[in-house]
């Protein structure tokens, strides 16, 4: 079994109690890797005491990174290390013993706030030339990738053959690749096409916003993703990804399912779990 958590904790402070809920949520996926971003040192630190009480052997290192994301593993079922990286997005080899290795692409990319959906594209063009470029390097694309993207599932930057080419099909995406303008591009699966709309108990996105005077308005957005590429599909389950409201007996949901800030962040978290 592998877990891995992801969360835009949205810049909140030590004294906030994010660091409670954020070991909380470890504890209650039983999680392998923490992934965080908009997280600062202070935030950091205080969850590896948490997640390393005095007296005890150590259960979670943090895995250094160059990029905005913070990543913690949890020594006893892995080994990680970064191998690639921009401040976008870290490629991680993830070592299991008796296990696989797999390659974790954690993700926080730039903001809507400060660039505009085709730079986001472009760069999420880059990132996927960078995982292809991971998975030629380690020979397997056993790869999962993780984060804020900070796009939509049908953004072209995810959906596009030259993007991520992640697709809302696990019959399709077991086909492995397709053949566009005379080039081969692999998939992904994408599993958050699931959430959109009212058919589940589930939020319909990871974020809310209001869109005020503008003519096209979504409100609820799946800019936090799991992809998972066709390799991996027999060790994924249908409820293998979802989208965490409640923490520790907690709720993080305001109004409407609102993911209340004043409790924890702006922005759901994640989790993915691969079977054995």
């Amino acid at each position: 079994m592998f877990c891995a958590v992801f969360w835009n904790i949205g810049g909140q402070p030590p004294r906030s109690g994010i660091v409670r809920l954020v070991t909380a949520l470890q504890r209650q996926e039983d999680a392998d890797v923490i992934v965080l971003a908009e997280c600062s040192d202070g935030v950091i630190g205080s969850t590896l005491r948490a997640l390393n009480p005095s007296g005890q052997s150590l259960n979670f290192d943090l895995v250094p990174t160059t990029s905005r994301v913070k990543v913690l593993t949890r020594r006893t079922v892995s080994r990680t290390s970064e191998i690639d990286r921009h401040e976008y997005y870290s490629v991680l080899k993830v070592v299991r013993g008796g296990q696989p290795d797999l390659l974790l692409t954690a993700v926080h990319m730039v903001s809507l706030l400060e660039k505009d959906a085709p730079h986001i594209d472009k760069e999420l063009e880059k990132l996927a030339d960078a995982i292809r470029s991971a998975e030629e390097a380690t020979g397997h694309d056993r790869t999962v990738v993780i984060g804020d993207l900070n796009a939509h599932p049908f953004s072209d930057g995810v959906a596009s053959s030259v993007g991520l080419h992640g697709i809302m099909s696990r019959s399709v995406a077991g086909r492995g690749e397709r053949q566009a303008s005379h080039r081969r591009y692999p998939f992904f699966f994408n599993p958050m096409w699931q959430f959109y709309g009212d058919a589940t108990a589930t939020p319909a996105g990871t974020y809310y916003r209001e869109p005020g005077g503008a003519h096209t308005g979504y409100y609820w957005h799946l800019f936090d993703q799991v992809l998972i590429r066709p390799s991996l599909r027999p060790y994924y389950r249908d409820d293998s990804v979802c989208i965490v409201t409640s923490v520790g007996g907690t709720t993080l949901a305001g109004p409407d399912l609102v993911p209340n800030r004043r409790i924890g962040s702006d922005h759901y978290p994640i989790r993915v779990r691969l079977t054995d």
